[in-house]
């Protein structure tokens, strides 16, 4: 024990240098300033601005009304303009052919009741009575060709609502019509349309998470915070390990190995006390960059220390192929920024070219944060102790080489 204390002591002393402390400070720079830019493009809700549309509803009925109502609670829309062919003002009956429906013309969108609107919602006579009894009846939409992006946005959500809405009115009318016995009346039918509309709506509309919800920003911060977590705790456990584990080269060649031995200890308890000092410098590495991001790290933790055993194995295989205290910072520094270019936790693992993906296969921050963002450690845990186990081989194997060799020299002396 004595042995192993006074290697902890040591490892401890020769850390503390101005590398080591840069090694724990830069992650917590990186992690701030990542931070610092999600909460700048937070202060821009949206690429797009919100804009007015306007809905002509000729059917007129519980179920339209319902559904201009919902569309204003709709965040990308500012107002939605809602007018009948009762409420159409009188001059802009010029817009309308001798049916009331609305000439789509260029001049269209330069009247009053239309100005400024991305796009305008036509709705059919009996549209949602039709849709109940299995008629369909298509929504017109006339877009503003001044308004591209915004109409072409409109469009595409009008075509998914109107899709959703079918198939959901379509399944409330199967199941009224055999509670009712196969035929219902009148009232039975507006005790239908008031049972039936909100939910309607509201699942069509949900479904395409378009409804304002305040835990749709916090779920989208969080799942935008955890690649940078990832990405931060990678670099705090690959710069420590490095910084840790530099001394190894040259007390190879200054020979402290068999002096180490010569005060009762032995190879394993001097990289154990490499591996605790490392341990202890991350954990409190670890601390600012949670109070910094705060990501969500249900079940995290085995992960996080699988990530650990995994990065300090990778480097303590690495010592065994430098020749030196610079050659292993180099190689490190190298192995490091690989493994965060290739995880995914710098540029999108899905966006990888094939080759990048066959590449990200092997390092540890892409099963870090696989394993951070699913909440299910065992997907991750396995994956990063094989590649532990594989590095803690090579440096047995190499140690076997290196320790033969020794061996060999000093039969020959």
């Amino acid at each position: 024990m004595r042995s192993l204390r006074a290697g902890i002591y040591k490892d401890i002393r020769l850390f503390l240098t101005a590398s080591g402390i840069l090694s724990l400070v830069l992650p917590v720079l990186v992690a701030a300033a990542l931070l610092f830019g999600l909460n700048d493009a937070q202060s821009v809700d949206m690429a797009v601005k919100p804009f007015d549309i306007a809905v002509y509803d000729r059917d007129d009925t519980l179920m339209s009304r319902t559904l201009v109502s919902q569309l204003r609670n709709v965040e990308l829309i500012s107002r939605v303009r809602h007018y009948t062919e009762k409420s159409l003002p009188e001059e802009a009956s010029a817009l309308t052919d001798e049916n009331g429906a609305l000439i789509a013309e260029s001049g269209l969108f330069a009247a009053p009741q239309f100005k400024d609107c991305a796009v305008i919602m036509v709705l059919p006579h009996d549209f949602f009575y039709d849709a109940y009894t299995g008629e369909e009846e298509r929504v017109n939409i006339i877009l503003n060709g001044d308004m591209p992006l915004e109409s072409a946005l409109a469009s595409s959500m009008a075509s998914s609502v109107s899709g959703i809405l079918k198939s959901e009115r379509a399944a409330w009318y199967a199941a009224y019509s055999v509670k009712a016995g196969g035929e219902f009346d009148r009232a039975d039918f507006e005790r239908f349309c008031m049972d039936s509309s909100e939910t309607i709506l509201d699942n069509a509309l949900g479904r395409l998470n378009v409804f304002k919800d305040p835990d749709i920003r916090a779920e989208l911060t969080s799942s935008v915070k955890m690649p940078f977590f990832a990405c931060a705790a990678s670099m705090l456990m690959l710069f420590v390990s490095v910084g840790v584990l530099k001394t190894l080269p040259e007390e190879r060649k200054l020979g402290l190995y068999d002096r180490f031995a010569s005060l009762g200890g032995s190879l394993f308890q001097l990289i154990l006390s490499k591996f605790i000092t490392a341990a202890v410098f991350c954990a409190i590495g670890i601390v600012p960059l949670y109070f910094i991001l705060k990501p969500e790290l249900a079940g995290g933790v085995p992960v996080l220390l699988a990530a650990f055993i995994a990065c300090f194995l990778m480097m303590l295989a690495l010592t065994d192929i430098a020749r030196g205290a610079e050659s292993f910072m180099l190689l490190g520094g190298v192995l490091t920024a690989l493994s965060l270019l290739f995880g995914g936790v710098i540029y999108p693992a899905k966006l990888f070219p094939l080759f990048a993906k066959r590449i990200s296969v092997l390092t540890i921050p892409k099963y870090l944060l696989a394993g951070l963002e699913k909440a299910e450690p065992a997907v991750s845990v396995l994956p990063l102790l094989i590649i532990a186990a594989a590095c803690l081989a090579l440096f047995i194997a190499a140690e076997l080489i290196t320790h033969g060799g020794r061996a060999k020299r000093r039969r020959a002396a």
